[in-house]
């Protein structure tokens, strides 16, 4: 959920929560903020670039219509685009799955409509600004011009960005990526003999949190400001869900134990983002089970297509090659002095095993193809994987040889 190890040898040391941490957590306020910004970027260059002065001038009846028709031309552009746009996202959503959102949340998007409409803002503020005056500077319609080809650049950006959107290659390797980062994230250090904080002993709960608000789905947690927070309460915090799960009104969201738990309901509470569905940020199973939708509908009778389930099986044993060799246990996250304060409830090495492989194992509609290719997945998982986990592994690769599909 965070970059932080907890343990005796790697201790998380508490920090302030700075504003702009908080921000990057937010990814819409983010991405408004932004979008605003090129707004006023675009009102201020407006009444700047005509106030300077360079060595040549344009009549300025020359440069309102140039500014009126670029703006009036943008906003016939952005429609375009954008309708475009939503078709691809359309179009992936159909066929891989409703839950691929990569290409919609992707920065240059909402990057690109910022822009777009900044220039929008750029054109009318300059022609106002330049209305009264018979002759204007050369540097409006030179800026105009460099902002277009800005604009151009932005446009080949997203159409690129588009057409690997609705490429299965390009996606399986996208989907795969944000999954190998995001274990990155929540699991940084590799499987070793290191110890970390056990679970038992913890003392009793002394208050239970519940979700006050309507149903939606854990997107992620701020860690640090909770892990703070049970610090400065003397107490111990432990979540009943992970992101990426569904939170029920009235539903159990963490305990806590020990110490002081009055008043650090609001505080866990403000520490959660929520949203209508899962996404990667801090997930790290999503990547997983985008992969699985994608074979399983390429398993389905109607497309009957298990070469495109073979290829995500690649990425899924991708995946599951990393966290076989990363340490799973890390949910126990320490102060400075080294005592437990938060607990969080991360999947085990079981649960990725069985989101992963299960389902296409029993769909896998009698492939040859598919079939050879998940027990090469086990064969070399056994290979790379501390012995530790062998026995889930093991457990796999017998029932699916014996298996008759």
């Amino acid at each position: 959920m965070t970059a932080v190890v907890a343990g005796p040898s790697a201790t998380p040391p508490l920090r302030r929560r700075p504003a702009g941490r908080a921000l990057q957590q937010r990814r819409r306020l983010r991405a408004g903020i932004v979008q605003l910004g090129y707004i006023l970027a675009g009102f201020g260059l407006g009444l700047l670039v005509p106030r300077i002065a360079i060595g040549f001038s344009v009549p300025s009846t020359r440069a309102i219509e140039l500014l009126f028709a670029v703006g009036a031309g943008i906003v016939t552009f952005i429609g375009i685009v954008y309708s475009l746009l939503f078709l691809v996202v359309q179009f992936g959503s159909t066929a891989f799955t409703p839950r691929l959102n990569l290409f919609r949340d992707a920065p240059i998007v909402w990057h690109a409509f910022g822009f777009f409409t900044g220039v929008l803002v750029f054109s009318f503020t300059a022609a106002f600004a330049i209305g009264g005056k018979d002759e204007t500077t050369g540097l409006v319609p030179l800026s105009l011009v460099l902002l277009l080809l800005t604009s151009i650049g932005l446009f080949r950006a997203l159409q690129t960005g588009a057409f690997k959107s609705i490429q299965l290659a390009s996606v399986l390797a996208q989907v795969t990526e944000r999954g190998r980062e995001v274990i990155d994230g929540v699991y940084p250090a590799r499987s070793d003999d290191r110890t970390y904080p056990a679970r038992e002993n913890l003392p009793a709960v002394n208050t239970s949190i519940r979700w006050t608000r309507g149903t939606a789905v854990m997107q992620h947690v701020d860690v640090p400001r909770l892990l703070e927070c049970a610090e400065r309460a003397d107490a111990i915090v432990e979540l009943r869900l992970r992101p990426g799960e569904t939170i029920l009104q009235g539903s159990v969201l963490a305990l806590v134990r020990g110490g002081d738990g009055a008043g650090l309901e609001r505080e866990i509470l403000a520490t959660v983002n929520v949203g209508l569905e899962r996404t990667f940020e801090q997930d790290p199973a999503f990547a997983l089970r985008v992969l699985v939708d994608i074979a399983l509908r390429a398993l389905s009778p109607a497309l009957n297509d298990p070469t495109t389930a073979v290829q995500a099986t690649d990425g899924i044993d991708s995946l599951l090659r990393e966290l076989s060799m990363r340490e799973l246990d890390v949910g126990n996250l320490t102060d400075a002095s080294g005592r437990v304060r938060l607990v969080l409830p991360l999947p085990t090495w079981d649960e990725y095993l069985e989101l992963a492989l299960d389902e296409i194992v029993n769909m896998r509609s009698g492939s040859l193809y598919l079939q050879k290719r998940l027990l090469r997945l086990l064969e070399q998982l056994l290979e790379v994987a501390p012995p530790k986990r062998h026995a889930s592994v093991q457990a796999r690769l017998s029932t699916l040889r014996n298996s008759p599909g």
